[in-house]
């Protein structure tokens, strides 16, 4: 029995060592190398390598919150035909100044991501910046009977894509900055005359020695669009109102740029087509249409000045437009009396078109001609660094608008009179730490224009307690998050 355990354990212990033998003689796997991130060193700060490609990546955005006060007045809206979205209760009603919020609140979060390649034409760039904003009180709208307010995918609360494109090779194809803008709003809260859009485009710019460049640029009509008066009544009145017709001629956007050490100027130009409709009218031959296109057009010069010689960070902003039937070149809000989330003045409201419809007397075709509109805006501002964490910036602008034949027909049959306007305001800005930014921002506006009327008459008078010449006082504070 000895003699059996004794060759069955030293068999396992034989066996034991010759497995242990050929297991040494096999090959060892080694664990896969970790591919770490790494930073890109020819992009600029916060890009990095997406792991196993050629590609850098950066991921950016902010969180954006708002207060305002506006001192909201009477308002009303006279009888022609608005031609766009101005949240009216009705044609020719009068909002009491009490019925309109005077406050209200505003949160945007944005989330971008720019992703660029080097290629033998150049950098491949890819960019998207999601946006999600949520309007309260007099950011959406002013609250035609007080009290405006949001909720899940209604009204005020608005997801989208504000910027998204692809540039290659001096190419750019998608949602960018207009090519004919400059300042942008770039400091102010508010918005002041001038031109500040985002489109849908496709563009070519070539690049020259000496920080120039040259633009051509395609852009989306309907973004431009700022919408057909008409005259309703009397001897000259259209027999059904006019409005813009479908698209068929893109803008066509041209800019001219230097960028250098001390600033950046450029100088701009767009054509935009003014193609129209009414109907349908009792013509000769039966129900039919009438149609009247014109070309509008609008030009623009900008500079900006850096001014380190104040102080580190200091700049000057000078730009000035001018239009012929183009008015949201001169003026991206849309109307004198509108802020950029709010109408923002009272008293008698001054609704900017492009061109105004007037009908020509005794015709049995419907046949109208256009008052196009004609003006200028001209805008400066300067921002001023008294600590590296306390800045100031003070802004203005002037605007003026005009539309030839329709100021001789009263505003009651929908003429409408020439226009002036000033706006200035201030920011108080602080910056405790980088990247996040407490702003208080004052602005103050002021118009002054003329009652349409027939010649020879006086303008029929405005309703008890509107204003022709409105002012209005806006507060607002921000705090910003950028990341």
């Amino acid at each position: 029995m000895k003699l059996g355990k004794s060759l069955l354990l030293g068999s396992a212990a034989a066996f034991a060592v010759t497995v242990g033998a050929q297991a040494a003689d096999l090959p060892v796997r080694k664990a896969a190398p970790v591919d770490y991130v790494r930073v890109c060193d020819w992009t600029g700060a916060g890009f990095f390598y997406i792991p196993g490609t050629d590609t850098c990546l950066q991921i950016s955005g902010l969180i954006r919150v708002e207060g305002a006060f506006i001192n909201n007045s009477r308002q009303f809206y006279p009888t022609a035909t608005i031609g766009q979205a101005t949240r009216l209760v009705a044609a020719g009603s009068i909002i009491p100044g009490r019925n309109e919020d005077t406050s209200g609140f505003f949160a945007r979060g944005r989330l971008a991501a720019d992703a660029r390649t080097q290629t033998a034409y150049g950098t491949l760039r890819t960019y998207v910046r999601y946006q999600i904003d949520r309007l309260q009180g007099v950011y959406q709208g002013g609250g035609s009977a007080g009290g405006a307010n949001t909720f899940a995918n209604q009204g005020g609360n608005l997801a989208y894509l504000d910027k998204g494109f692809i540039q290659f090779a001096g190419i750019t194809a998608g949602r960018v900055q207009s090519f004919f803008d400059f300042y942008a709003d770039n400091y102010n809260y508010e918005g002041i005359a001038n031109s500040d859009l985002s489109n849908n485009v496709f563009a070519y710019t070539y690049t020259g020695a000496g920080g120039f460049s040259a633009t051509f640029a395609v852009e989306d009509h309907n973004q431009r669009n700022d919408g057909i008066g008409s005259v309703t009544g009397g001897t000259f009145g259209v027999a059904s109102a006019a409005q813009y017709g479908g698209e068929t001629i893109p803008d066509l956007v041209g800019q001219i740029r230097f960028d250098q050490a001390w600033g950046a100027a450029q100088l701009s130009a767009a054509y935009h087509q003014i193609n129209t409709v009414a109907g349908a009218f009792a013509g000769t031959n039966g129900q039919g249409f009438a149609s009247k296109d014109d070309d509008g057009f609008a030009v623009q010069g900008g500079i900006q000045l850096k001014l380190p010689m104040l102080a580190a960070g200091d700049d000057l902003w000078i730009q000035g437009a001018y239009q012929n039937g183009a008015y949201l070149y001169q003026d991206s809000v849309g109307y004198a009396n509108a802020g950029f989330q709010s109408r923002f003045l009272g008293g008698f409201q001054h609704i900017d078109h492009d061109a105004i419809a007037i009908g020509v007397p005794g015709s049995t075709t419907g046949a109208y001609t256009l008052a196009k509109s004609e003006g200028f805006s001209v805008m400066a501002a300067i921002n001023h660094y008294f600590t590296p964490n306390f800045h100031d910036v003070l802004f203005a602008s002037y605007e003026q608008s005009s539309y030839g034949r329709a100021k001789n027909i009263d505003w009651t049959l929908g003429g409408l009179g020439d226009m002036s306007e000033y706006r200035i305001g201030n920011q108080f800005l602080w910056d405790p730490v980088k990247n996040l930014e407490f702003g208080v921002e004052v602005f103050y506006a002021h118009i002054d224009q003329t009652l349409a009327h027939n010649p020879g008459q006086a303008a029929t008078a405005l309703p008890v307690g509107i204003s022709k010449n409105p002012d209005g006082f806006e507060a607002r504070l921000r705090v910003e998050r950028d990341f």
